[in-house]
C-alpha cells in the first residue's frame, strides 16, 4: 500500500498479486483504511478459491 498525492489530496493505490501470480494494483482510495479493508477482501477470496478478476468480470 503507498501513498500519492492528487489535486484532491493524498490517496493510497493497492498492489497484489492474482492467483495466476501476476501483479496487479487498484488506486483511488481514499483512506488508509480503505485500502486495507480491500485488500484483506481480496487476500481472503483468494483463499477461499471464490476471488475473480475485475477485468474478467465486466464482459
Amino acid at each position: 500500500m503507498t501513498p500519492y498525492s492528487t489535486s484532491q489530496g493524498k490517496r493510497y493505490r493497492v498492489r497484489y498479486r492474482k492467483p495466476d501470480r501476476a501483479q496487479t494494483d487498484k488506486r483511488g482510495f481514499k483512506t488508509k483504511r480503505e485500502a486495507e479493508l480491500f485488500l484483506a477482501s481480496v487476500t481472503v477470496s483468494k483463499a477461499a478459491g471464490d476471488y475473480i478478476d475485475p477485468a474478467l468480470a465486466r464482459v
